[in-house]
């Protein structure tokens, strides 16, 4: 089975499941963070040389790592309410807790997943517009003078993006006519170890530079040409996992 990790309000998802689903993939199910841990059923282990999970959700749907050919992952968060009765320490306690079980159940899906969690976020690392900045000039891109303070919160936002592409793998989709940057735009994906990453330009009258990053794409920009790398990718997995 193929899985879509995504949050309940995620639109992409849905769009990729259903994308993937009309290009002959299947099984293909969409799970949400909530559907994991509010399931009737989880059984996680984490032993010294493996770890695994069995898990039966509330629609009646059950499945265990080793069931998962392969995954899209677009995780961003640990579904926690605030707890009726407790105190705000517990809240933020149970919070961490089940933030770690979400992680280490991801890790578990990791070496089959498109965009592998990590310990700065679950589809990938979230990075600040300073660090971005400084890995896209690592990658060749060309980049802006940032500002930066050292009061948290107040780093101010890099010019807003004119061109909007994703990176998969060895592939760059939509952008418009910036092909002499696909390059650096690949190297950048690579230096921030993601599979799948939206990056955003600013054109001026004078250039081109880098305006921004995310590991949680929008990929309808990629539109067809994207499911179907994405549907050889996950067919690809299916060979050689037979």
């Amino acid at each position: 089975m193929w899985l879509i990790l995504c949050d309940p309000t995620d639109p992409v998802g849905d769009w990729a499941r259903k994308g993937l689903r009309d290009r002959g993939l299947t099984p293909v199910e969409l799970v949400t963070p909530d559907d994991l841990l509010y399931s009737t059923q989880l059984d996680h282990r984490v032993e010294r040389s493996v770890a695994g999970f069995r898990v039966r959700l509330a629609d009646g749907r059950a499945f265990a790592d080793s069931d998962i050919t392969g995954a899209l992952n677009r995780v961003v968060r640990a579904p926690v309410a605030p707890l009726a009765l407790a105190s705000e320490a517990d809240t933020l306690y149970a919070k961490s807790e089940l933030s770690a079980l979400m992680l280490s159940m991801l890790m578990c899906i990791a070496p089959v997943a498109v965009n592998q969690p990590s310990p700065r976020g679950f589809c990938g690392a979230w990075r600040s517009v300073a660090e971005w900045t400084l890995l896209a000039a690592r990658a060749g891109l060309p980049v802006q003078p940032r500002p930066m303070s050292s009061h948290a919160g107040s780093e101010p936002p890099g010019p807003a993006a004119t061109h909007t592409l994703v990176v998969f793998r060895e592939s760059v989709f939509g952008g418009g006519d910036v092909q002499d940057l696909i390059p650096a735009c690949v190297q950048l994906a690579k230096l921030a170890g993601t599979d799948l990453l939206e990056i955003g330009l600013h054109r001026d009258s004078r250039s081109v530079t880098f305006a921004r990053a995310t590991p949680l794409p929008d990929l309808r920009i990629g539109g067809d040409p994207l499911l179907d790398q994405l549907h050889s990718h996950f067919s690809g997995l299916a060979v050689r996992a037979s």
